[in-house]
């Protein structure tokens, strides 16, 4: 009764009888000189007593069997709402070797008329085309389960036509450090069914800072027709680089694996009989992007930040008192890069004790575009009274849509500091200049004193009074020298702070794992691990291949096992942070682990070779 009722539903739901889409479809692109090819015209969305039975498309290099074609109509329900479409299918024979192609196609729906674009078919001999098993008919004639009333059907092995990957990119050309969007989307039969797809190889970006863009969960499988073939499409990655350097850029292919369902002649092949699966790989294109070097001529103050930004500051007080702390937040918001904007430098008047500012960095996905802020806070302590200004603070950006140059410009209120200045107090003098404090009073007892105490060159602590400022002196010069380097030797900094680096990284994954964000996680262990040996060998590690790091461990003398055993863990960081489904948690500790050997491996194998 139920289904009764259901079916009453579907035949009293309104419908639209406007054509939204004309398709048309071929079973194959490629056939053999003895098979036949089907051709789909698909009308989607329209009422089937509007449309006129369309006539068979004219076609070259191959024959029409029959006139007559087979009709078939199919409904379905996505999210409540009721599609439709019809189908007519005509079948067609080739007549020699060669290309053929089955010319456009009218129809008309209603009032409309539409036209289909032609598909090409290639035809090639017979023994190049895989046997295909032959039709069983119904002893009792006419259809059985056994008859194969559609020749669509998969080939008898996959090919690069059936499962693909395509890359496409937002632009073919960037300024320097503008955003380039770029989506890999799946192509596939829908007889293949892929599942549990992940990265096969290493995939880079050379010259180029990326961010990863977070696709949705649960993302709609669409379907289009490329040359007359139906494909379902999926993105399984979305990038969004920014070229940092000027000149013709290369983005390596992304490389796949998944597990996809063989074809098979059998004619019960269904959902409900289990298909074994087997693994292919699958890579996209390469993808080139020409980057354009920044106009000439930058206004002052200009740092490279490029995109589309707005500009607030904010005082969180604008009276105070001397020695009371002042807050001064500048904000940098908007579309770009956010992560490399600079520190700005306000030119602060002399009577503020300055502090380094503190840096927060918020950044989310706007559409395809990376977004955020970057705040800026600075510790103003004020050392006299007064009303002082702070000068306007100006922020210089490139803004590619324009191809030019903006400023903007923030002003600030007056600041009034008040209360007293620690000054020093005036003390009165004798005649002769010296100071009254530094006279002794003469005692007026007539009784002397005498001290029994030893001199005091014979003290102990008086030696010690005379070592401390030297201690203390000798402290100083190794500090400053220590500054001076840090501030000038790049390479001898990095390598001293590489280690408690690597200790944050690794305790940031830790935290990670126990959060259960196993993409973040994989992403702070290869982070610990490069940002280590960038540090230790005062190299660069954004945008370092897999082959020039093996080149640079060989060439400190970093033994083949080691480089191997390092480049083989850092593919397995990358495949397990864009797999589909993460690995499991016990397989997480063990990298976690496998991370903190390698850093300590790696520390020894650089320390014995130097020395």
């Amino acid at each position: 009764m139920r289904s009764l009722v259901f079916v009453a539903g579907l035949l009293l739901t309104p419908h639209i009888s406007i054509a939204q889409s004309v398709s048309g479809r071929i079973s194959s692109s490629t056939i053999g000189t003895e098979e036949s090819v089907s051709y789909t015209l698909e009308i989607s969305d329209a009422d089937a007593s509007d449309i006129q039975t369309p006539n068979p498309p004219d076609a070259q290099g191959l024959t029409l069997i029959s006139g007559n074609p087979s009709r078939s109509t199919n409904m379905s329900i996505i999210n409540g709402q009721v599609s439709t479409s019809v189908s007519y299918t005509w079948h067609y024979r080739p007549d020699n070797e060669g290309e053929a192609q089955i010319l456009e196609t009218q129809i008309t729906v209603g009032e409309q008329s539409f036209t289909t674009e032609p598909i090409i078919i290639t035809v090639v001999p017979q023994s190049q085309r895989p046997q295909t098993q032959s039709r069983r008919r119904s002893p009792f004639g006419g259809f059985s389960l056994f008859d194969d009333p559609d020749p669509v059907a998969p080939p008898a092995e996959i090919t690069e036509q059936d499962i693909f990957i395509r890359a496409n990119q937002s632009s073919p050309q960037a300024f320097l450090n503008e955003q380039v969007t770029i989506d890999y989307t799946l192509y596939f039969r829908p007889w293949t069914s892929p599942r549990n797809s992940r990265q096969a190889d290493s995939w880079d970006a050379e010259g180029f800072w990326r961010e990863e863009l977070d696709l949705s969960d649960n993302q709609n499988v669409q379907v289009v027709v490329e040359n007359g073939i139906q494909y379902q499409t999926v993105t399984i990655r979305r990038v969004a680089v920014f070229p940092t350097r000027p000149g013709e850029l290369s983005i390596d292919p992304l490389s796949i694996a998944a597990e996809v369902r063989p074809p098979s002649g059998n004619p019960f092949s269904s959902p409900f009989f289990s298909t074994p699966y087997t693994t292919i790989e699958r890579a996209s294109a390469p993808i080139n992007i020409l980057s354009k070097p920044l106009p000439a001529n930058a206004p002052n103050g200009f740092n490279g930040a490029v995109g589309q930004y707005s500009l607030e500051t904010k005082l969180n007080q604008t009276e105070l008192d001397v020695g009371e702390a002042l807050q001064l937040s500048l904000t940098i918001s908007g579309t770009g890069n956010i992560a490399l904007i600079e520190t700005p430098e306000p030119d602060f008047p002399g009577i503020f004790e300055i502090y380094d500012p503190e840096v927060d960095v918020s950044k989310m996905t706007t559409g395809n575009l990376i977004a955020g802020a970057k705040t800026f806070t600075w510790l103003l302590i004020p050392r006299t009274n007064g009303t002082f200004q702070i000068p306007n603070i100006e922020f210089v950006y490139f803004d590619p849509s324009d191809s030019d140059y903006v400023v903007l410009t923030s002003e600030l209120d007056p600041i009034t500091v008040t209360g007293s200045s620690a000054t020093p107090v005036a003390t009165a003098s004798t005649a002769s200049g010296f100071p009254v404090d530094d006279i002794a009073i003469i005692k007026r007892d007539s009784k002397w004193i005498s001290a029994n105490q030893s001199p005091l060159h014979q003290q102990k602590w008086f030696y010690l009074l005379l070592i401390i400022p030297v201690i203390g002196l000798g402290v100083t010069a190794i500090m400053s020298r220590r500054i001076r380097r840090i501030e000038t030797d790049t390479a001898w900094a990095r390598n001293r702070k590489a280690h408690p680096m690597a200790r944050k990284h690794l305790k940031n994954a830790r935290n990670l794992l126990r959060e259960d964000h196993p993409d973040k996680f994989y992403g702070a262990l290869e982070q610990a691990i490069l940002g280590f040996l960038g540090n230790r060998l005062n190299i660069s590690e954004r945008g370092l291949t897999r082959m020039q790091l093996i080149s640079v461990l060989s060439e400190i003398g970093v033994p083949d096992q080691g480089q191997q055993e390092l480049v083989s863990f850092l593919d397995t960081c990358d495949a397990a942070r864009f797999a589909p489904v993460p690995p499991e948690k016990s397989l997480m500790h063990d990298h976690l682990r496998t991370a903190g050997l390698i850093l300590s491996s790696l520390g020894h194998e650089i320390e014995s070779i130097r020395s």
